[in-house]
């Protein structure tokens, strides 16, 4: 049987679907060459060393990240690519390729930027961002927003991003009513502004009830995509690691060996989450028209409007996703060290190589099954999480499999593994 081509990623129903889109019709024509040339390039290596990269085809009005371009653009040969992309972190950094007539319709790397997280981006906003990536010899993966697909070898492997958007009615709730709840100053409106001016309350009232909901229905999917993220980076690291996100206050002797915990909870994760959902929350509204700003900055013309959401605003929060994805690479990185991370359902940092006891608890039979063929840190950690409800735990193996356990309000214990 004939070993199917790269080029076989296309053909597959889900990413069919999508590029059946109109909004992708464009760059539907530029992946089957794309795909064929970065795998060729994949069979190269630039001074001893395999090429790792990634190339990202944009869509032609709304941008999901900051272009740097180059003067003049580069053509997308296997030669270039192979001299180009080591100057680049294939975790943070993408090459931009666009084609058309403009280009006498040859594709052309026209720029570096940084690399677009499609697991934090809200689809109702940012078309899906179109990924081709290397990683090592023969392994090329098609990325378009929720739809992953490796080709590696000559076989695929499909990745499935759903499982953890059951995880947040409850802990949503805090983050949305921390960016929506005024004070004297309402401090997510200084997002996109500079300084801090006072709250204009009757233009607040008028868009609040739609702030909320556009919050509401993206909080999930950003807690969802910082957790994938740092599970991604954790599997990078090719050490496994291990993370967990318990409700506050928790008896710490009761789980833990040992106390190495901070003295002060630190938040800077959280703050990154609560800027980005506050700034799309601002973005989107500004996107159809509506002012949630306070007094003293309301524009004049429309002009002075669409200026602050293009040149203001919207760069603010492409930047905040940058700002996120560093913040979720430094809890990956604490990961290394063995033990835990501990984080509370705010994403607070509580504690790292934090040593879990392997308590004495009687696991239900499918889950005692399941970690049979598991080590130490899976069995620590289901065990761990079975005595807290609410709590959530996120173990990566060596191997860089992936498997997360979530003790239920009502004291059931679901788990199951994650494809990323």
């Amino acid at each position: 049987m004939e070993e199917p081509s790269p080029t076989s990623i296309l053909d597959d129903e889900r990413v069919v679907a999508l590029l059946n889109d109109a909004r992708y019709s464009a760059r539907r024509d530029l992946l089957r060459e794309i795909i064929g040339i970065t795998f060729i390039s994949s069979l190269h290596l630039n001074e001893g060393r395999q090429l790792r990269f990634a190339i990202v085809v944009e869509d032609e009005v709304v941008k999901t990240t900051h272009l740097h371009r180059f003067n003049p653009p580069i053509p997308l040969e296997p030669r270039y690519l192979q001299s180009i992309s080591p100057a680049l972190s294939e975790d943070d950094d993408c090459l931009i390729v666009e084609g058309g007539t403009s280009y006498g319709n040859t594709l052309m790397i026209v720029g570096t930027a940084a690399l677009p997280q499609a697991d934090l981006l809200p689809h109702s906003i940012y078309p899906r961002p179109v990924v081709v990536s290397v990683n090592g010899p023969g392994v090329i993966c098609l990325e378009i927003g929720d739809v992953k697909i490796a080709y590696d070898k000559g076989a695929f492997k499909n990745s499935n991003r759903s499982q953890l958007d059951t995880l947040w009615p409850n802990i949503a709730l805090p983050f949305v009513e921390r960016i929506s709840t005024p004070s004297n100053r309402v401090k997510v409106l200084v997002y996109g502004l500079y300084g801090n001016p006072e709250l204009d309350a009757r233009s607040w009232e008028s868009h609040k009830s739609d702030f909320v909901n556009v919050a509401k229905d993206y909080c999930p999917v950003l807690l969802s995509g910082v957790v994938r993220v740092i599970v991604r980076e954790i599997q990078r690291a090719d050490h496994g690691g291990a993370f967990m996100l318990l409700p506050s206050p928790v008896q710490r002797d009761d789980l833990f060996r040992d106390k190495r915990w901070y003295s002060e909870i630190r938040f800077e994760l959280s703050e990154a989450i609560h800027r980005t959902l506050a700034l799309n929350s601002i973005y989107a509204l500004a996107s159809e028209g509506k002012w949630i700003y306070p007094k003293g900055v309301l524009p004049t013309a429309p002009d002075d409007f669409q200026y602050w959401v293009d040149r203001i605003v919207y760069p603010q929060l492409t930047n905040s996703y940058i700002d996120l994805t560093k913040q979720c690479q430094r809890i990956a990185h604490l990961a290394n060290a063995d033990g835990a991370v501990v984080l509370n359902t705010l994403f607070g940092l509580e504690a790292f190589s934090a040593k879990l006891n392997s308590a004495m608890t009687t696991l239900p039979a499918g889950l005692a099954r399941y970690l049979g063929s598991r080590g130490n840190r899976h069995n620590s950690m289901a065990s761990a999480i079975s005595s807290l409800p609410g709590s959530i735990g996120l173990v990566v193996s060596q191997d860089g499999n992936a498997v997360c356990f979530h003790r239920l309000a009502e004291g059931d214990i679901e788990f199951f593994d994650l494809t990323l």
